[in-house]
């Protein structure tokens, strides 16, 4: 009996999370400056922060870019500008990814200028340590530049001398991907001493539109003393207030190296200092008249002598997340954990790896889908000894089934010395009645770590399978209620989960054949709720992503392949 609980535990556990899954899944004011090094933290200075809470229009991006004076970038990955008013990073689009799989999609856009509805940008400038009223660059001076284009080939340099005859320079370059290097210079010919830290920053004006959903997060991304941190919009709100003076441990940070900036579900932007410098990290939300968030750091202060120049280095992620970009970086450019920039979750220690496998194996054959089927076979001869052996124990119960009716009938009025019977005939036979229940119960967390995988690398997104499967990331798009794609109608959000797919209905009558397979249980009502399990999964797993449906009917057809398999083995023996 005890054998019967535990197996109805299990079920009730399998459907219980599924089920869980299924409905949660959704189809600024400057910081005053401190006298001391020691005490520096990141400026506040920003396009925002010098508006006086004046009601903005927003414009159009193409109205607000052509207003502005710029430098092109043009690289295989993205295209934008840096506005030379300011030296602003506010013009970002990453060329390889789309908002959607509609041939005329825009690209995604990851940075925005100020005076657009979301604006999205980083800041360089220079900070006196002393008020000498040295006339430094601010978000309104006016930069020369030695070229009209940054390229992976072609770096650029802007230029700016003050009336002191100090002059400051930006070499910016950027490779074929996703990462700026950028260099901040100072040459000192005047007559005064410098005393100056650089800082860098990057701002969200408004609260950005997110997925909220639990299992991942967007919002504040940052690896400081070797310790990740993540904090949503809210958490800045609450606890990074600029208008507010006791500030929670996490928003100023003294640290050296490491990574700090704003993470999207596949996109992100980090600052990177240099891992020798010391610098003190600063997050902050303010509103002043709008919603900022702010990720920004400050170097040391630099004595710089009438006569002498200092430079000081850093680079800048701006891109999608991709494991193979984000790892090469880590190892190219010593940056510590750059690949848990990507939300591997609780289970990263099986995320992660499931990642690389299907990568790897994508490098190999191609397309994603074919991908997961070959992860999915591997993870099979991997669980091949307890897949066995709970096939094995699951056909010897079929071959025993007369037996176990014979018992029933012998004792009907007796079940306590039934019960019995049966314990001793198992064991004489070596039977396992809850063993086919293992092989599931292990596959329960690689189907969740892969569904994580799915949901969060970029690499899935909108990569096609074959025929109608054009997104692995998405559900199946062919319903049953639009005749699978003959008919065109947006089925209302309170029929989508009847609204099933060709390839969840695939998987349904693949565990159905599997059931066929296994031992019809003795209990009615047992046996009811198994009949019903295939019907349930069907409906559950159609709103799941297409490549996690395939993954399950895969392994299913396998699963068939090996039980029939053992299944004819042990009944020959007993011929």
């Amino acid at each position: 009996m005890n054998e019967q609980k535990n197996l109805y535990l299990a079920i009730a556990i399998s459907i219980a999370i599924i089920v869980f899954f299924q409905l949660l899944f959704p189809t600024t004011i400057t910081e005053p400056i401190r006298e001391t090094e020691d005490e520096i933290i990141a400026p506040a200075a920003s396009i925002d922060d010098q508006k006086n809470n004046i009601l903005e229009i927003v414009k159009h991006k193409e109205d607000v870019l052509i207003s502005s004076k710029r430098v092109n970038i043009e690289t295989p990955s993205v295209k934008g500008s840096i506005n030379l008013t300011g030296a602003i990073l506010d013009d970002l689009t990453l060329s390889n990814y789309k908002e959607s799989l509609d041939e005329n999609s825009n690209n995604i856009d990851l940075f925005s200028p100020d005076g657009t509805s979301n604006p999205y940008y980083i800041e360089f400038g220079w900070k006196e340590l002393k008020s000498k009223k040295i006339e430094l660059p601010n978000l309104e001076t006016k930069w020369l530049t030695n070229s009209s284009t940054l390229s992976p080939n072609s770096p650029v340099i802007l230029s700016w001398t003050n009336k002191e005859n100090i002059t400051f320079l930006i070499n910016l370059s950027i490779d074929n991907n996703y990462m700026f290097s950028v260099s901040q210079q100072v040459i000192n010919n005047s007559s005064t001493n410098l005393e100056i830290y650089p800082y860098r920053l990057i701002k969200r004006i408004n609260t950005p539109k997110t997925i909220n959903f639990f299992i991942l997060h967007e919002g504040l991304i940052s690896l400081t003393n070797d310790e990740l941190l993540e904090k949503n919009y809210d958490d800045l709100l609450d606890d990074c207030n600029s208008n507010i003076s006791t500030k929670d441990s996490y928003c100023d940070v003294k640290t050296q190296g490491g990574w700090l900036g704003f993470t999207d579900k596949y996109w992100m932007s980090v600052l990177i200092p240099d891992p020798n410098e010391p610098i003190n990290v600063n997050y902050r939300h303010g509103n002043n008249g709008r919603d900022s968030y702010r990720a920004g750091y400050v170097g040391q202060v630099f004595k710089v002598l009438p006569g002498e120049s200092i430079t000081y280095n850093g680079q800048i992620f701006a891109g999608a997340k991709n494991l193979d970009i984000l790892n090469n970086y880590s190892k190219q450019l010593s940056i510590p954990r750059f690949t848990d920039a990507i939300d591997w979750g609780w289970f990263a220690f099986l995320t992660k790896p499931i990642s690389y496998a299907i990568n790897w194996f994508y490098s190999y054959v191609g397309n994603f889908g074919l991908a997961i089927i070959a992860f999915t076979i591997l993870m099979r001869l991997i669980l091949f000894p307890l897949a066995h052996a709970s096939f094995k124990s699951m056909a010897k119960m079929k071959k025993l089934q007369p037996e176990m009716q014979r018992l029933k009938e012998t004792y009907p009025n007796d079940r306590q010395k039934m019960q019995q019977e049966l314990m001793a005939l198992y064991k004489r036979e070596g039977a396992n009645p809850v063993a086919g229940c293992l092989p599931i119960l292990v596959q329960i967390p690689i189907f969740f770590s892969l569904y994580k995988v799915l949901f969060v690398t970029i690499e899935m997104y909108h990569a096609p399978f074959y025929g109608w499967i054009h997104d692995l990331s998405a559900p199946d798009p062919l319903g049953i209620l639009t005749l699978f794609g003959l008919i065109s109608w947006d089925v209302p959000g309170i029929l989508s989960i009847i609204n099933i797919g060709v390839l969840p209905i695939i998987m349904g009558l693949t565990m159905w054949l599997q059931q066929k397979l296994n031992p019809a249980p003795a209990d009615p009502t047992q046996a009811k709720i198994f009949a019903l399990l295939p019907f349930v999964f069907t409906f559950v797993l159609a709103g799941f992503a297409a490549g996690l449906v395939l993954y399950w009917s895969v392994n299913n057809i396998l699963s068939i392949a090996q039980q029939w398999f053992i299944q004819r083995k042990i009944l020959a023996k007993n011929v």
